[in-house]
């Protein structure tokens, strides 16, 4: 049942909402030559647009850039890595957007666009994207890597994620901040070299592929829905842009102009799908694997495979606290600042949970709540994007 429904919302009300916002996006951003660039008054943020732009990344880079690469490329052959690219180009113009707008209507609520009410269900919705998608998802594929790897039990990586999450989100803003400043761009750099790595060992195989993801993507197998829907819906899902989320801590930036919280929007969605999902699907490709593990295993053995799971652990561990915030956020603002420390201790414990437990109910639920947060704010952005000049 949750599977029905979840498939229906994203493949036939988000994917198709997100394209027209996309459109309208690209077409407001040519016509009016992107959001105003006016200098704004000076410490209206509480972030810098560098620091909205790591935690975005650390919420965005998640483990379906290492594993959900390889489910597309299965369930829509090379093909799909295109439908990608074109799914990254419009997620680009959508963040863009919808980021731009967050400095424009800034307000108390956790997206100052919305309407009052519509904000209130949107905040309700995102705290369970949190607690699901954004937290016991991501500990649970990290301890499963971990356990893979190095034979670590579950329960051992779920205490020292509970433990861990907390000391960090303890602080608020400030606390996460500081790790995301630090930790992402290690991140970030430690899986590009090792793709890297992976793509040289087989870069004779590499010109092959870019003939595979071009031809394929317009075969009978991609029109027929293989790799043009799970292209897009990889693309989509992998940056989130058009759900709302990365808005949140946009709109506490004190960027000078929509237009450079724009850009770290649009940003966001190329470092995450056009650069770490595609240097993945090369990875993948280039070796003739059938996933992201068999490629790295097969291309650097077992060492290979070590390198991956640590991978793994690293991007779940901070998406977990780049969603921390959202979640925090939201809270708050529905049941006032204290309730903040009781999300804390719920959020940390949660780790452990998902660390240990099996989560096919978590996986539907929070899929099912992330499209729900998606479509309000889509609709938004289409209504609103043609103000991001003028308001």
């Amino acid at each position: 049942m949750l599977d029905t429904i979840k498939n229906f919302l994203w493949s036939y009300m988000f994917v198709p909402l997100f394209l027209i916002a996309g459109f309208v996006c690209i077409i407001v951003i040519i016509k009016k030559h992107g959001a105003d660039k006016g200098k704004r008054v000076e410490g209206e943020g509480d972030v810098s647009p560098l620091q909205t732009l790591f935690v975005n990344l650390a919420s965005t880079i998640g483990t379906g850039n290492i594993i959900g690469v390889s489910l597309a490329i299965a369930a829509g052959g090379a093909g799909a890595v295109f439908w990608m690219w074109v799914a990254a180009f419009f997620g680009m113009a959508v963040s863009y957007c919808e980021n731009a707008l967050g400095i424009k209507f800034k307000s108390r609520h956790p997206v100052g666009y919305m309407p009052a009410l519509l904000s209130k269900v949107f905040a309700f919705l995102c705290i369970l994207t949190s607690i699901g998608i954004g937290n016991m998802i991501q500990s649970n594929s990290a301890a499963g890597a971990l356990n893979t790897g190095f034979a670590l039990p579950e329960w051992v990586t779920g205490a020292i994620f509970c433990v861990t999450v907390y000391m960090i989100i303890k602080g608020g803003l400030k606390g996460i901040v500081k790790f995301t400043d630090f930790f992402v761009p290690i991140m970030g750099v430690f899986y590009i070299v090792a793709a890297l790595f992976v793509i040289f060992m087989n870069f004779s195989a590499v010109p092959g592929v870019f003939k595979h993801i071009f031809t394929e993507a317009f075969s009978l197998r991609a029109i027929s829905g293989g790799a043009l829907a799970t292209g897009i819906a990889r693309g989509v899902m992998s940056g989130e842009a058009g759900v709302g989320s990365t808005v949140i801590l946009s709109s506490r930036s004190n960027a000078k102009s929509p237009h450079a919280q724009g850009l770290v929007g649009a940003t966001a969605i190329f470092v995450d799908t056009i650069v770490i999902c595609t240097l993945t699907a090369l990875a993948i490709l280039s070796s003739n694997s059938a996933s992201t593990q068999g490629a790295f295993y097969q291309t650097l053995g077992k060492a290979g495979g070590g390198i991956l799971d640590l991978a793994i652990t690293f991007f779940g561990f901070t998406t977990i606290i780049g969603w921390s915030f959202f979640g925090l956020e939201c809270t708050g603002y529905l049941f006032g600042e204290k309730s903040k420390e009781i999300y804390k201790v719920i959020y940390s414990l949660m780790t452990f949970v998902g660390a240990v437990a099996q989560l096919e109910l978590v996986w539907g639920v929070g899929d099912i709540s992330c499209a729900l947060m998606a479509l309000p704010n889509l609709l938004c952005v289409i209504f609103l994007a043609r103000k991001i000049k003028t308001v």
